[in-house]
């Protein structure tokens, strides 16, 4: 990895922890929501970094132009939810410090006893068609059960949608 490389890494990271714990953090619901926009595209960053073009494309398109999205509508039309402060996760220290300290021993022990390899195969010049071969030839099986599952849960969703609405149109 060159100089600039790891700067552009480190620099990623850094945003990437500053993002998170402004997430964890923010009292407000709206704020908090665009700091996980701001760490999905931190991410998405990395996905470039790694030359993923295609995993960073849908990084940015499904996280942070659908989820993220959504999760802000959501927030805004709900008028209920728009002024409500969250309690901080910082109320129970003592339970969140055992946490940390047991996530920080369990990545050392599994980093610890992991064998990690970087692969030397060069990576494809057009990733985003190689996917797509191997997607329409290889996968057609996982791709389309996948399709059929987020039908069911689009369905699945307005008919949800639909129940609530029907429930207060009879109040």
């Amino acid at each position: 990895m060159d100089l600039a490389t790891q700067i552009i890494f480190f620099g990623l990271s850094a945003m990437a922890i500053a993002s998170a714990i402004a997430v964890v953090t923010r009292r407000n619901l709206f704020h908090a929501a665009m700091f996980l926009g701001y760490l999905m595209l931190v991410i998405a960053g990395f996905y470039f970094l790694l030359n993923a073009d295609l995993v960073g494309m849908m990084q940015v398109f499904v996280y942070v132009g659908g989820v993220v999205v959504v999760l802000l509508f959501g927030i805004m039309l709900t008028a209920q939810v728009t002024n409500v402060r969250l309690v901080s996760g910082f109320k129970f220290k003592g339970l969140t410090l055992l946490s940390i300290i047991g996530l920080v021993v369990l990545l050392i022990s599994v980093f610890n006893k992991a064998t990690l390899q970087v692969s030397n195969a060069a990576v494809p010049k057009d990733s985003v068609s190689l996917v797509g071969k191997l997607f329409m030839t290889n996968y057609i099986l996982p791709f389309e059960v996948i399709s059929v599952l987020l039908l069911a849960a689009l369905i699945g969703a307005i008919v949800i949608a639909r129940d609530e609405a029907k429930h207060k149109e009879d109040r």
